[in-house]
């Protein structure tokens, strides 16, 4: 392959192939599969670049090259590695990942080699996890950095570097987080009413579209068709990579017509335009945690969280009679198992759902119904 200038110094090329036993890499020109080696001379200087291909070129000659499995790599630098890549940077989750191996995995595991790190070391982390100010974090937590460690160690094994994952080897404990608190009409009227202007429309289309928080304050105005009354999705902008389309509810399209209303006239009076819908003093909204916590004080509601609207959503369409597979669609759900989650049954839903039972018993049982009642009068009046 012989030598490639770069701005920054030679490189030396070979193909190479492993060796059998994978510990060293062996000169393998013109053989099919064999893959292409660089290496890094370090300076500009070109005799020094010949000099230094003649000797890994002996080197693989000889079988002296050691291949990437065979060298000590730290997880400390494996992690910056696996931060750098791209598949790993394109991830939705990727700050979230970034700060569970900076902050959790590196302090713990930097000093171990890789391919050394077993499944009781995996254990011992879990066990000593703490939170910042020395409380034991949560299960759910200790499970986030338990997934990044297992797609860190994953993601060395498909380049080679590992021949198992321990840490999945070890499973994850169900943190046994599932919520099922949704508002009451009232609670819901009483939240809406005490919301600031600018948090409301956010409230409404998340209570009643079931739009994740992310969805709606990264929504652009390219994207909602208010003749046609609906709301496009693409795959980028939802957690599971899937596009969709959503129908506005009466309530949302009004909204929306409203806001694009106060958006003409701003456009008319500045220069300055936003291209996303929900916006505060100008600009694109992008935490509501202050205001909304706000409004739940002053309406007097508690144990509520903004995520906890969305199943509120689920649960209105489930009692609207929407069938699963188009409440789903709606909201984004891949799985049956998902949307059951996210629909609360109350005492209400039971309440109904006898009552329907009795309204069937009565058309289609007469005779029996008759009967029994029937019975139950002669019983009291003796």
């Amino acid at each position: 392959m012989g030598l490639t200038k770069r701005s920054d110094s030679y490189y030396v090329e070979f193909r190479v192939m492993e060796s059998q036993d994978g510990k060293s890499l062996v000169l393998a020109s013109g053989v099919p599969g064999a893959r292409k080696k660089r290496w890094k001379v370090g300076c500009l200087n070109k005799t020094a670049a010949r000099d230094m291909e003649s000797t890994i070129r002996t080197r693989l000659l000889l079988g002296q090259e050691r291949s990437e499995r065979a060298k000590p790599i730290l997880f400390k630098e494996w992690a910056k590695t696996y931060l750098g890549l791209e598949e790993v940077k394109s991830l939705r989750s990727f700050v979230g990942r970034s700060h569970s191996v900076e902050r959790h995995l590196v302090p713990f595991f930097g000093g171990k080699i890789l391919s050394e790190i077993r499944p009781q070391d995996v254990e011992a982390f879990r066990g000593q996890r703490k939170k910042k100010g020395g409380n034991p974090a949560s299960v759910q937590t200790i499970n986030h950095d338990h997934i990044a460690l297992k797609h860190c160690l994953n993601v060395a094994i498909r380049r080679g570097l590992l021949q198992s994952n321990p840490a999945s080897k070890v499973p994850l404990p169900n943190p046994e987080n599932e919520r099922d608190r949704i508002l009451s009409d009232e609670e819901w009227s009483k939240l809406y009413q005490a919301a600031k202007p600018h948090l409301r429309p956010v409230l409404l289309t998340a209570y009643q579209l079931g739009q994740r928080f992310s969805e709606i304050v990264g929504l652009t105005w390219d994207r909602v068709d208010i003749k046609r009354g609906f709301i496009t999705l693409r795959s980028l902008d939802t957690k599971t990579k899937t596009a969709r389309q959503v129908p506005m509810t009466p309530d949302v399209k009004v909204t929306l017509q409203r806001l694009a209303k106060v958006r003409t006239l701003t456009t008319a009076t500045t220069e300055a335009v936003s291209r996303h819908v929900f916006t505060y003093e100008g600009k694109p909204l992008q935490r509501v945690s202050r205001s909304f916590k706000t409004a739940l004080k002053d309406a007097g509601i508690s144990d509520f969280r903004f995520h906890d609207l969305r199943h509120c959503a689920s649960t209105n369409l489930r009692r609207a009679g929407v069938d699963t597979a188009t409440a789903m669609k709606i909201v984004g759900h891949k799985s049956e198992k998902m949307w059951k989650r996210y629909n609360a049954i109350e005492e209400r839903d039971l309440t109904q759902a006898a009552q329907k039972v009795h309204k069937y018993l009565q058309e289609n049982t007469r005779g029996t119904l008759a009967e029994n009642i029937a019975t139950y009068s002669a019983k009291k009046r003796t």
